[in-house]
């Protein structure tokens, strides 16, 4: 058996390494643009596969393959050749170990909280408790299941009959498979709801802090130095502009090494537009112009934990000096992990007045597109510009993130068409293993429809309890992403939203993958032979 095991594990390693090379390749464009959207611009165009990747493949492809493998070789040569022909003892075993089984699940859930107690921020300590989690919820899917087809077998039977019955209760009798099976479509849908809670939350997070931010009509810009200050001034003193703001990032050397700093003078209409998180913004704006005082982003206070009143050490042109920490805002910027600083303390303490970005605050009667297209004539031949409107912004940015997560559509894809094929193999198992059983039901009466409908309705039936036991997965996936594996990677404080058409769409996409997965074997069994399976036995 293990031989055998070896084989297909070899087989399908080799197979797995040839979809997954041409997986990279279509992945690389992906990749490569998220890098030229958030940091530098790359050109790679081939995949290049290396010995050790090769090698960890086979390794992983085949011991995978003997590890599953392992439990049932052991069975299959300790049980008596009697026994192992009476599929009860199997059945049987498995529910006898079902509650051991939930038991150990739940005190894997909660070692899992136990971890993420004492780790406080370690992101490794994180995902572990989050595998722990999955592991330990799905380890109590069986029972649940169980004890849910238990109660709705006679409701079946009311409803359809004894084939809808037999359909309900065979999923509890052969739960050695079907548990296999809804276990591992569950862990897929909820991988679904999980990601895609998650990204809905964030998305909704970075639409209104744009919304918030981008208070500014006009923004223009340079991608890299400085703007030219002749320039900057006749552009701002156009017709129609009311007020403006600057900005310029830097490099500064604090306590931690190399920190980006947004230095910015602010337009009457632009304080607004920073969220403060831990104190009156009136007080903030207050000092913000006249001290010595930094923001810190959200990002920056988390993982340097840096709190209000706190100092924040900046080597200037004299020297070292500390800054005090006024307040923590909200940002979800790139360079997020940065401080605030004003461009009137900035100018005292370094000597660098150039800017890199302006923002123009329009009257109410100015047109924004006359006034971009002005822009950039009077630019042209001078300094290649950036020129947007923040609704512009907000698109582009939106359709960066948007781009950003696109790989992880397909990965759950992928995960959701492995599960399809496990389905698929339980119910041929089980279609091999009951094959005398559905000849007495044809000899007794029933018509390979009613049979092909009984599989189907099963099959059904696998997809609805994998796709509710994935909606509480899920949602708890989606808070471990959120509250947990994003805080400890980038200190964001995300919003959760859960959405219930993101739920009803998980379950009904649960059922329509077992119905898919069920088509062959219900042909199967509709169009099987009685007298051959009966003679087979």
């Amino acid at each position: 058996i293990l031989t055998e095991a070896a084989a297909i594990g070899l087989v399908a390693a080799v197979l797995g390494l040839a979809l997954g090379i041409w997986l990279g390749e279509q992945l690389l464009l992906l990749v490569s643009q998220s890098i030229n959207d958030f940091y530098f611009r790359v050109s790679v165009t081939e995949v290049t596969v290396g010995a050790a990747s090769i090698i960890k493949g086979m390794v992983a492809g085949v011991g995978a393959t003997l590890f599953a493998a392992a439990v049932p070789a052991f069975e299959a040569a300790s049980y008596q050749p009697r026994l192992a022909l009476t599929r009860s003892v199997l059945e049987r075993q498995t529910h006898r170990l079902m509650p051991f089984v939930a038991a150990t699940g739940i005190a894997t859930m909660l070692l899992a909280v136990i971890v993420l107690a004492l780790s406080e921020r370690n992101l490794v300590a994180g995902l572990a408790s989050v595998f722990m989690l999955i592991m330990g919820f799905a380890l109590c899917v069986p029972l649940v299941v169980r004890a849910a087809t238990s109660g709705l077998a006679p409701l079946a039977r009311k409803a359809g009959g004894t084939p809808s019955r037999m359909a309900v209760a065979g999923i509890a009798t052969s739960l050695s498979r079907t548990g296999v099976a809804i276990v591992a479509l569950a862990v897929a849908v909820s991988a679904t709801i999980g990601v895609s809670v998650m990204v809905d939350s964030f998305r909704g997070s970075v639409n209104a802090w744009l919304e918030q931010t981008l208070q500014a009509d006009i923004y223009f810009g340079v991608e890299r130095g400085t703007l030219d200050p002749d320039l900057v001034s006749e552009l701002v003193a156009l017709p129609g502009i009311e007020a403006f703001s600057t900005g310029r990032r830097a490099w500064l050397e604090d306590g931690n090494g190399r920190t980006r700093v947004f230095v910015v003078q602010m337009a009457p209409g632009g304080y607004a537009g920073t969220e403060i998180l831990d104190a009156d913004p009136g007080e903030v704006w207050a000092t913000f112009e006249a001290d010595d005082v930094v923001l810190v982003s959200e990002s920056y206070a988390y993982m340097n934990r840096v709190a209000r009143g706190d100092v924040v050490p900046l080597r200037t042109d004299s020297g070292k000096r500390d800054f005090r920490v006024a307040a923590v805002y909200q940002s979800f910027d790139i360079d997020a992990s940065a401080l605030l600083m004003s461009r009137a303390i900035y100018d005292r303490h370094w000597s660098d007045p150039g800017i890199g970005s302006v923002g123009l605050y329009l009257d109410p009667q100015a047109n924004v597109d006359e006034l971009i297209a002005t822009l950039k004539l009077k630019s042209a031949g001078r300094q290649e510009l950036r020129i947007n409107s923040n609704v512009k912004i907000r698109e582009l940015s939106l359709q960066i993130f948007d781009r950003t997560f696109v790989i992880t559509d397909i990965l759950y894809w992928l995960a959701l068409g492995v599960a399809i094929i496990g389905i698929l193999g339980a119910m041929l198992a089980l279609q091999l293993e009951r094959a005398r059983e559905f000849a007495v039901l044809r000899a007794l009466g029933m018509t390979p429809a009613q049979l092909g409908g009984m599989i189907t309705l099963q099959t059904g039936m696998i997809g609805l309890l994998s796709g509710l036991a994935a909606v509480p997965l899920g949602i708890i996936m989606a808070y471990m992403l959120i509250e947990v594996v994003n805080r400890r990677a980038f200190g964001w404080q995300i919003d959760m939203s859960v959405e219930p058409g993101i739920l009803l769409s998980s379950v009904l996409l649960a059922v329509a993958a077992a119905l898919l997965a069920g088509i062959y074997p219900a042909l199967r069994a509709a169009r099987s032979q009685p007298a051959l399976a009966m003679r087979e036995e």
